[in-house]
């Protein structure tokens, strides 16, 4: 698999290239305007302002459980009781 370029947006680092290096043909294929595009990324950029970086701490959060079968059971996870001990996260959706 390819990765994808990094690129400088005030001192951050961000995959979603510049609106000026983009195609007609690029925005056709993401089916967006380049106004569109313009938007996305702006908020792509604050989010990142805002995210851990790496060696910071993970913000802490509390989520339920589920069994091994994907069924909710009613235990809540708390990110901060495993300080110290590794921990492997799966998301996903339900759609």
């Amino acid at each position: 698999p390819r990765m994808p370029q990094i690129y400088l947006e005030d001192g951050l680092e961000i995959s979603y290239a510049p609106h000026e290096t983009l195609t007609d043909e690029d925005l056709t294929a993401k089916n967006l305007t380049r106004d569109a595009y313009k938007v996305i990324r702006a908020e792509r950029v604050e989010r990142e302002r805002h995210a851990p970086k790496p060696g910071e701490l993970a913000p802490d959060f509390t989520i339920e459980r589920l069994s091994a079968d994907g069924k909710r059971t009613s235990e809540m996870f708390q990110l901060s009781q495993s300080l110290g001990k590794p921990v492997a996260l799966i998301f996903g959706s339900y759609t």
